[in-house]
């Protein structure tokens, strides 16, 4: 049997496990179309918090994720402040402003 070097390893064998690159490209498939997170998420039975648990951890993936998220974003929305967030914008921004306020 073998076992991992790290914590790190097991983290992101635990990650890769968890979230399998086919659910990952189906997930970002599925943004592209225009879906909301939390709906894509759910319709590939995750939810939109382990997608970005498991981003934070495959830093391609979560590079991904949010390049997708920006290019999907609304323009009409305030973004990089908690109003967009609220308005259920998930871009790299309005999380971001969602944590600076905490």
């Amino acid at each position: 049997m073998s076992y991992p070097i790290d914590d790190a390893e097991q983290l992101i064998a635990n990650a890769e496990a968890q979230m399998p690159p086919s659910t990952r490209s189906r997930l970002i498939a599925k943004l592209r179309m225009g879906k909301h997170i939390d709906d894509a998420a759910a319709e590939l039975e995750t939810s939109a918090k382990q997608v970005f648990s498991t981003a934070r951890i495959l830093k391609p993936f979560g590079e991904q994720l949010d390049a997708t998220l920006t290019e999907q974003r609304d323009p009409s929305l305030p973004h990089g402040t908690v109003t967009g967030y609220n308005k259920r914008c998930r871009c790299p921004e309005c999380r971001s402003a969602l944590h600076q306020r905490v």
